[in-house]
């Protein structure tokens, strides 16, 4: 009797390998996609982080020049009304100069200018409020509704800055201060 031998467990091995193979694929395929994943948030948070530190750099620069021009701030100037824009005056470009008021018209008209450049769809509202909230869950709503309320009364100023932070978005969609959205709304509340 003659046998034929065969080497024992190659065959065998052979499709194991090919198993192992396969898994070690699918697991390196999965943490691959996972990197990716983070990546992506990691990105996004880079980019939320980026937008917040530029609106608390506009609003500490609007703070500052209602500290520069004291007399404005005290009286008020610095507070936006919620119907019509403010307009720079050209004399305050000039030697002649100009007063604290029209100095606090034009820090407006160029701040605002800034926050809309600076930021995405940016949008900001100066009032000043007795009893301002540091909260931002009391300022949820419509940017409409939050121009809506302060009570332009007393030495605190509350400086509102807003700016759509998904930009993947339609340009159609309304800003809203709704921390549950995806739109950035940073408050700075302060007494000159």
């Amino acid at each position: 009797m003659h046998f034929k031998s065969f080497p024992t467990g190659s065959r065998r091995e052979k499709g194991f390998n090919l198993i192992e193979n396969l898994v070690t694929l699918l697991v390196l395929t999965v943490g691959l996609l996972g990197i990716a994943g983070m990546q992506a948030v990691a990105i996004q948070t880079q980019q939320t982080g980026h937008h917040y530190g530029r609106a608390t750099s506009l609003a500490q620069n609007m703070a500052e020049r209602m500290r520069a021009n004291f007399e404005a701030a005290e009286a008020g100037d610095y507070a936006v009304p919620n119907t019509g824009s403010v307009v720079e005056n050209s004399k305050c470009f000039t030697t002649e100069g100009c007063s604290p008021q029209q100095m606090a018209e034009t820090d407006i008209n160029e701040w605002h200018q800034m926050v809309e450049r600076t930021l995405p769809q940016g949008d900001s509202h100066i009032c000043r409020d007795s009893t301002p909230s540091q909260d931002p869950a009391d300022y949820i709503g419509e940017v409409a509704d939050i121009r809506s309320t302060c009570d332009d009364t007393g030495d605190t100023y509350v400086i509102h800055v807003f700016w759509d932070m998904d930009p993947t978005r339609d340009g159609n969609v309304e800003l809203t201060a709704d921390p549950q959205t995806t739109d950035g709304h940073l408050i700075l509340v302060f007494e000159p």
